[in-house]
């Protein structure tokens, strides 16, 4: 069995601030900070993220609530 993040591509939206990738056929949400370089090797990493189960949103109406607030905020 692959990770959702191996067997499916999200749609991305960087915003400068925070990195968002959806998986729509997981139901994962992302919410990532911007990536950095390592001083050490030069390399980007990629920045600390948390992921939303959108089914564990849904069944929490409390949780619900809260998203539904969050995206009638921005719609404003």
């Amino acid at each position: 069995m692959s990770n959702y993040w191996e067997a499916e591509k999200p749609q991305t939206a960087d915003t400068g601030r925070n990195v968002l990738r959806w998986f729509q056929k997981a139901g994962k949400l992302q919410v990532a900070l911007p990536p950095w370089t390592d001083k050490k090797d030069g390399q980007q990493k990629p920045g600390k993220s948390v992921t939303l189960d959108l089914e564990a949103v849904q069944l929490n109406p409390g949780a619900a609530d809260i998203l539904r607030q969050v995206v009638a905020e921005m719609e404003t």
